[in-house]
């Protein structure tokens, strides 16, 4: 067991393109896979490397999150002292709104919590990714460098904006490459961060008296231009950022291909950790047609599923047939319905007979405790 990491993840506002999915709550809550949330691939993440003492910064939407995370024993991290410690958006002064402008804005909320932290290094990630990363040996490479800085990077890119770093043949990158949106130099940052905790106090500090408050923009591109230099761990395997509704039904049906789930769940390591729920095992009629989908425990199928996604709870009626569906938590679906391609969130009902189309491109989404 580590005692020398402290893990500090970001659950910030919501990016627009979510739209009904964080309705109700925030990104890092979404449902994800059958049975998690998005948060439960950082906090895994944090205590597969051993990392016993976790602080969550939050902003708005939250109540899922406590509802979720509680004390934090379904990853271990219930402790009398340290553990999970819950972050809410009231640290600085009285007029604050509870929406930060930034990642280093949010830290400064916390600051006091950040100078008490008695570990050296600090682990900084957000939590609106499926992915499951080594950091055991990315924090390995991070001690061995002497770094005071280590970014978690990728060969791949996104199709929304992000920052590259750009890596010599030392291993460190001394350059910054801001917002691109595609392919180009470098090497796609996983926004994952392993950094002294000196040099974040230095930099939180730096950013507060020039009114700065983004971490990459401001902080990192500061800290570069000073002379410093950032150690680079590059990650290769699946990774996958939820920004908008096809990211997330994109991420969702990738599921279904057997080498992801190899990476994101490996056998007997780096497991994924979540809320417990005690269901029964599923049941499947005689009637009932199951194709290449993802059933989680406490089910009830009478219908037809072709590559569909049930969480814990769902009930599909007689004669119902499924493409490429998303069903989360305690969803009915009534006897005689035809969804393709269609998101519905948790305790949505969709009534008989009811005939429901979306595509790849664009999925119909129900908004949560809907009835259609």
């Amino acid at each position: 067991m580590r005692n020398d990491l402290h893990g500090i993840i970001y659950t910030l506002s919501s990016e627009p393109a979510l739209r009904e999915l964080v309705e109700h709550r925030n990104s890092a809550s979404i449902p994800f896979g059958g049975r998690y949330r998005l948060i439960d691939f950082a906090l895994s993440m944090m205590v597969n490397a051993g990392i016993r003492d976790v602080g969550v910064i939050m902003e708005r939407d939250y109540q899922s999150l406590l509802d979720h995370m509680s004390n934090g024993a379904d990853w271990g991290l219930a402790r009398r002292s340290g553990g999970l410690r819950l972050l809410p958006p009231f640290g600085l002064k009285e007029s604050h709104s509870g929406h930060f402008s930034g990642c280093m804005e949010a830290l400064r909320s916390v600051r006091s919590y950040i100078r008490d932290i008695p570990q050296e290094d600090i682990v900084l990630c957000a939590a609106d990714w499926a992915g499951n990363i080594d950091l055991a040996a990315a924090v390995e490479m991070h001690r061995q460098t002497g770094a005071r800085m280590t970014a978690i990077c990728s060969e791949g890119y996104g199709p929304f904006a992000h920052h590259r770093l750009v890596k010599d043949p030392d291993g460190f990158a001394r350059r910054l490459i801001f917002s691109e949106g595609g392919p180009g130099e470098g090497l796609f940052s996983r926004e994952i961060y392993i950094i002294k905790k000196d040099l974040l106090l230095e930099l939180m500090e730096y950013c507060s008296d020039s009114i700065h408050d983004h971490f990459h923009r401001d902080a990192v591109a500061h800290y570069l231009s000073q002379g410093g230099e950032i150690a680079v761990y590059e990650h290769n395997i699946y990774a996958r950022r939820i920004t908008s509704v096809r990211d997330y039904y994109d991420a969702s049906m990738e599921l279904m291909q057997p080498q992801i789930m190899a990476e994101l769940f490996p056998a007997d390591e780096r497991p994924i950790r979540t809320k417990e729920r005690a269901d029964a095992s599923t049941y499947y009629s005689d009637k009932a047609k199951v194709t290449g989908s993802l059933v989680a425990d406490g089910c009830y199928v009478e219908g037809e599923l072709d590559h569909c996604i049930l969480f814990r709870g769902v009930r599909v009626g007689k004669g119902a047939k499924l493409k490429n569906c998303i069903l989360m938590q305690d969803t009915v679906i009534g006897e005689n319905a035809n969804l393709t391609s269609v998101i519905a969130d948790k305790d949505c009902v969709v009534s008989e007979g009811t005939v429901l189309t979306g595509s790849d491109k664009l999925p119909v989404v129900i908004p949560k405790g809907e009835k259609v």
